[in-house]
């Protein structure tokens, strides 16, 4: 919490580009840390997927090329008769090896735990949700570190005293009498 508390006091008194950007950076990697005890091990979850995959082609001609990556396996399964879509892999970490068609033809993979898409790749990329209590612990963070920021930059006599719109949580509708 001390760590927290000296980035949102060096945040607060950034007083260039350059320097607030490397706070930034340094936030994100502390709140990585903050996290992941709560996190999901998502590269293993990735690798186990990975392999159970590799256990699920039966594709004589894919023997001898090298490792296959999700993907790979995903575009060979184009084709063949398969409905990945039926099926579910349950993964040695607790989660679940799940396949989604896209609109655009081919496959999506989704890996799940604790009722969330950990990792998720519909064609464009890979992208992640977060779980209940990554969510939990990030709201955590974000309250101190604002508490600290807003406490150092109210004792400056700064002009800034609130948070930019985008980060403020402020309710969506405001009802006018």
């Amino acid at each position: 919490m001390s760590e927290i508390k000296k980035l949102a006091q060096k945040a607060a008194n950034a007083t260039d580009k350059t320097e607030q950007d490397s706070v930034s950076r340094q936030v994100l990697q502390l709140r990585a840390e903050y996290l992941s005890e709560v996190a999901p091990d998502r590269k293993q979850l990735y690798q186990q997927a990975k392999s159970a995959m590799k256990n699920q082609n039966a594709n004589p001609k894919c023997k001898g090329i090298g490792e296959l990556t999700l993907l790979d396996f995903l575009e060979q399964a184009e084709g063949k008769n398969q409905n990945l879509a039926d099926k579910q892999i349950a993964l040695a970490g607790g989660g679940t090896l799940n396949f989604t068609i896209l609109t655009s033809g081919g496959y999506g993979v989704q890996i799940q735990s604790q009722g969330v898409n950990v990792l998720l790749n519909t064609g464009a990329g890979w992208g992640y949700e977060m779980t209940p209590a990554e969510l939990t612990k990030k709201d955590e963070f974000y309250s101190i570190y604002w508490k600290e920021y807003n406490a150092v930059k109210n004792g400056m006599n700064s002009e800034l005293k609130e948070l930019p719109d985008y980060l403020e949580k402020r309710p969506v509708f405001e009802a006018k009498a």
